[in-house]
């Protein structure tokens, strides 16, 4: 247990600090975005190209994007009037994206969706095929966030054909993590996880770094629903380890957020509400209404099972109010059976039962046999048109074989048997044994380069060890100064106030031996007397003292009130003074009462603390940390 409690604290510290590194990017990154800005605001001014100065206009309206949504679709209407006059078909395509992108952050998903298909059917007018992938891929993902999966799943198998017609691996990567989303929410994990392992397969070959925590992602989510915790830990690190050097906003949020779950699965509270709060945060700056609804529904989570069900309910009807303003009729369906199951625990069985009923409407206008059945439909119409472009090729390669033995009977004519079987033989063995070094050579330069690697991670990680080490015996060897310091001003104050009450006290007996002379001598001696008597009972002189007594025996006063409730404000004084060692006189100087009023005082401690009569306060006192 112990050993897990370092872990956690460690794990607090180190991800504080990236959260705060995070939050100067997030705060940061508008200071050159504006000074971007203006760079590209000149390039207007000074260029005379329209074509330039469209695509500057769509650069603008995408960085508007997360500043004023009103300025950025100014910019595209300025980039697609421009794009018109020159017939460019990309420059009105993106600024329709850009019109699209600035919907879909406000959550209008239908709005959105119009948009991207007029970029769609603009861009059909070109002959960049890549581009036109991309446009069906973002017509999909507003339908899948629709929960409209069958819609989506048509749309993201046409931008796949297209793809792996022009084999460009990104958009294969892309369309495959997208296919996978949907293979999970319906339930088909087989068919998920070969889908995630087919986009990493193309990322890591298309050497793009960044989309494949978006994978490790999906594949650690996937994993924590089938309830392989500790393997979804290994999936959502990866991810972390890559979005913490970039700092993405909507990225590294959905990431924190999963790490927040598999963590509270974990038994891992410190860490996952570290997790869920820089979620959370992340989600709100770029305006994420999804990410939010998700940190809602996982918080609602642990207020039920703290039986907190009002505030439970509370946060899902708020998340319920962003799933209808989204329109994901899916994510709805979810915090809806949650409330439903909220009201049951909490023995409200009649909304229980109404919360339960809609979320069978809505499960069965997402999930049905129909869906299942297109998207089936879909990748065996996918499959077979692969299949039909693999015999073609196949028949090609025949015909290409089948004159090249035509050929080779041509040469045998000219030729006697035995040397052209001779001359083949002795090449293709050449060849063979030519490609079998060549292979091997291969194998052992790759099995050193992980060697090498597996090496490189040893040691960061023992540098990482280490480095915490260090940090954390700095920190403990702070925390003892810091109370070393605390103890040396208290005795220090201490002093100060009985040295201070001490001569005072003298002063005011000094002053009582004074024979005066005249009525008027008698009276500013008795007014002298009591200001020194106000002056030693100061309260300043006391919270003075009180504030590094606290400092160094920290809740103090809390726990003794907490055990004895009966006692004053002046017995917590008492206790304080014997607390720090002072003697029953020293104690009577402080306060400036007398030795028998603090023995009095003390008989009256001891009573309302059940103790003998004759017990050491002292002792006791020493034993309540």
């Amino acid at each position: 247990m112990q050993k897990q409690n370092k872990t956690n604290i460690l794990t607090k510290y180190i991800f504080s600090f990236k959260n705060l590194l995070l939050v100067f990017c997030i705060f940061v990154k508008p200071v050159f975005c504006f000074t971007q800005i203006d760079s590209l605001k000149n390039i207007i001014r000074n260029s005379s190209n329209d074509s330039e100065i469209a695509r500057t206009y769509n650069i603008l309206s995408d960085n508007y994007l997360d500043v004023d949504m009103e300025i950025s679709k100014k910019y595209a209407d300025s980039a697609k009037v421009l794009g018109q006059k020159i017939l460019d078909y990309k420059i009105i395509s993106d600024s329709y994206v850009n019109y699209a992108n600035s919907y879909y952050y406000q959550g209008n998903l239908d709005s959105a969706l119009s948009y991207f298909e007029k970029s769609y059917y603009t861009i059909t007018k070109s002959s960049n095929k890549n581009e036109i992938g991309a446009a069906l891929n973002r017509i999909g993902l507003i339908h899948e966030a629709k929960s409209n999966f069958s819609k989506a799943a048509e749309y993201y198998y046409k931008a796949l054909s297209i793809y792996e017609e022009t084999n460009y691996l990104k958009g294969k990567a892309e369309i495959l993590n997208n296919l996978g989303v949907i293979n999970d929410a319906m339930g088909n994990v087989d068919e998920a996880l070969l889908n995630y392992k087919k986009s990493l397969k193309y990322f890591k070959e298309a050497d793009i770094y960044i989309p494949q925590a978006n994978v490790y992602n999906n594949i650690a989510t996937l994993f924590a629903n089938n309830n392989k915790v500790d393997t979804a830990i290994i999936y959502i690190k990866l991810a972390i380890r890559i979005l913490s050097n970039d700092n993405l906003g909507a990225e590294a949020a959905t990431t924190y957020f999963n790490a927040a779950v598999f963590y509270e699965k974990l038994g891992v509270s410190d860490s996952a509400q570290l997790f869920m709060d820089s979620s959370l945060f992340l989600y709100r700056q770029v305006n994420n209404i999804h990410g939010i609804a998700n940190v809602y529904n996982e918080e609602a989570k642990k207020l039920i099972n703290s039986r907190d069900y009002q505030n439970a309910i509370d946060l899902l009807n708020k998340s319920l109010d962003l799933r209808k303003k989204v329109g994901n009729v899916y994510a709805e369906s979810i915090t809806v059976l949650q409330l439903s199951d909220c009201y049951l625990d909490s023995g409200d069985f009649e909304r229980a039962l109404q919360y339960y009923k809609e979320y069978i409407v809505l499960r069965d206008s997402v999930f049905n046999t129909e869906t299942e059945n297109v998207i089936s439909e879909l990748e065996i119409k996918y499959q077979t048109e692969k299949k039909d472009k693999e015999i073609t090729i196949l028949k090609n390669e025949a015909e290409i074989k089948k004159s090249h033995n035509r050929l080779l009977i041509f040469i045998s004519i000219a030729l006697t048997v035995i040397s052209v079987l001779l001359f083949y033989f002795f090449r293709i063995k050449t060849r063979l044994l030519s490609s079998q070094k060549k292979y091997y050579e291969q194998q052992e330069m790759l099995s050193n380069l992980e060697i090498e690697k597996q090496e490189t991670e040893r040691e960061l990680l023992e540098k990482e060890v280490k480095t915490q080490q260090q940090i954390n015996e700095l920190q403990k060897k702070r925390f003892e100064a810091e109370l070393d310091h605390s103890k040396r001003e208290l005795v220090t104050t201490t002093m100060q106030v009985l040295n201070k009450n001490k001569i005072l006290n003298e002063i005011k007996e000094y002053l009582g031996k004074l024979e005066p002379y005249t009525p008027e001598e008698r009276r500013s001696y008795k007014e002298l007397q009591k200001m020194i008597s106000d002056n030693i009972n100061l309260d300043s002189d006391w919270d003075q003292l009180k504030i590094h007594f606290e400092k160094v025996n920290t809740g103090f006063f809390e726990k003794l009130q907490q055990l004895y409730p009966e006692l004053s404000q002046g017995d917590l004084k008492v206790c304080a003074y014997i607390k720090i060692k002072l003697s029953s006189k020293e104690i009577a100087n402080m306060m400036n009462i007398s030795l028998a009023g603090i023995n009095k005082r003390l008989y009256r401690i001891r009573r309302k603390m059940n103790l003998p009569v004759h017990s050491n306060i002292a002792e006791y006192l020493d034993k309540i940390k």
